[in-house]
């Protein structure tokens, strides 16, 4: 898979280096940047054995795969 620079954070001034699957259409696929691509979220909640089921990542939804502009 080629690499690409993806810009992200709230002023989109930060790069960061990915591999993505082109989808065409100027789409592009990449590993989600926030949980890493497991779509779990529940590492970062400050108390996750209060929990009752895993808490999906925000940013891709639960499914590790995020969409960009390419």
């Amino acid at each position: 898979m080629p690499l690409m620079t993806v810009y992200v954070g709230w002023s989109r001034n930060t790069e960061v280096t990915v591999e993505i699957a082109d989808l065409g259409c100027g789409a592009g696929e990449i590993v989600c940047l926030e949980c890493g691509g497991d779509g779990d979220w529940t590492k970062f909640y400050p108390e996750p054995e209060t929990l009752t089921e895993p808490m999906r990542c925000v940013d891709c939804k639960g499914t590790g795969r995020q969409l960009v502009s390419i």
